[in-house]
């Protein structure tokens, strides 16, 4: 049954439909970008002007909405760029990448030499996308490379390192609070009350920072300025496996090999019977989720939160496909 409802599912990816939705930027030329919209912001605030009355001025200005509060982003990315050379934060970023290739080759230590090489070319191949000047500006792209060393650091009985990990993410990204709730409430299932704790800790300071957060852009929001069209697009699993693609290696690929490829490695990943192996299945199904329901074809980079695992499971595909053929001769064998 595992096996057919993996080739229907993947039947099902690779399926042509007449009008697929597509990632894409903002629809006209003369529209200002998310990226050219962080610079102008950066350079403001590195001039000495508040971020919260700069960011205003640069969303108006830009033809973006200004209502609810969280059409502003948190100002920590912002700030650092704001304070710190570019080359160093280039520099950081990288470091940042490459903590995360060095983590989950630990943490794949359990495997044969040539299964953790291949492991590290595909997180390497997700990562690629989240590795330039323009993805630096994407709160997104450090998020996602903190969530993945977030699950790369998490230890049963040894959880601080993973609790700082997912507290940074989640200061640069709101949208990181769904994958933090995910691992407190795991904590709480296998009955780790000092990490359930350090989770909660997490979540309450978040809320009173997006508390104080909400305020500032009270002050500095007008009546009539513009209130987003909400985030409810609906444009459902085949959008979310073509954003994923997109801000991985996976976009030079066809999308539909493109999303075959990336739903392989979730099952990879859902085939590994450890606590790591399910918050990444829980982090990718998460994010997916999040893609198909609320996301419009602007806000496509939201996919970078799931980007730098997203192929990795590639690696438990051909051990989970052999124990499943292997189950199904039985079923036969026995039947007869």
């Amino acid at each position: 049954m595992l096996l057919l409802a993996l080739v229907a599912l993947m039947m099902a990816a690779a399926w042509p439909t007449s009008s697929p939705p597509r990632p894409a930027v903002r629809a006209a030329a003369t529209e200002q970008s998310d990226p050219d919209l962080y610079r102008a912001t950066i350079r403001r605030v590195a001039a000495g002007e508040n971020y919260y009355a700069a960011a205003a001025d640069g969303l108006r200005k830009g033809g973006y909405p200004l209502k609810p509060f969280l059409t502003f982003r948190l100002p920590a990315l912002t700030l650092l760029h704001a304070h710190i050379p570019a080359i160093a934060v280039t520099t950081l970023q990288a470091l940042l990448a490459l903590a995360v290739l060095l983590v989950w080759w630990g943490r794949l230590a359990g495997l044969g030499l040539v299964q953790r090489a291949l492991a590290g070319v595909l997180i390497i191949a997700g990562t690629a996308g989240l590795l330039s000047p323009a993805a630096a500006l994407l709160h997104e792209s450090w998020a996602g490379l903190l969530l993945a060393l977030m699950i790369g650091l998490r230890r049963p009985g040894h959880a601080a390192a993973a609790i700082v990990a997912g507290a940074l993410a989640l200061a640069i990204r709101e949208t990181a609070l769904p994958m933090i709730m995910v691992m407190g409430g795991l904590a709480l299932v296998e009955r780790r009350w000092k990490e359930a704790l350090g989770w909660a800790a997490v979540v309450a300071l978040f809320m009173a920072a997006m508390a104080a957060h909400a305020a500032m852009v009270a002050s500095v929001v007008r009546p009539d300025d513009l209130a987003s069209p909400g985030w409810s697009a609906m444009l459902g699993a085949r959008f979310a496996l073509s954003a994923v693609a997109a801000v991985s290696s996976a976009t030079l690929l066809p999308s539909a090999l493109a999303a075959f490829l990336i739903l392989l490695s979730l099952f990879g990943w859902i085939s590994v019977a450890t606590g790591w192996a399910l918050r990444v299945s829980l982090l990718l199904l998460g994010y997916a989720t999040m893609l198909a329901l609320f996301a419009r074809p602007d806000t496509f980079y939201w996919a970078l939160l799931a980007a730098p695992l997203s192929l990795a499971g590639l690696v438990f595909v051909p051990r989970a496909i052999a124990a499943l053929v292997s189950a199904a001769r039985g079923v036969a064998q026995r039947t007869a």
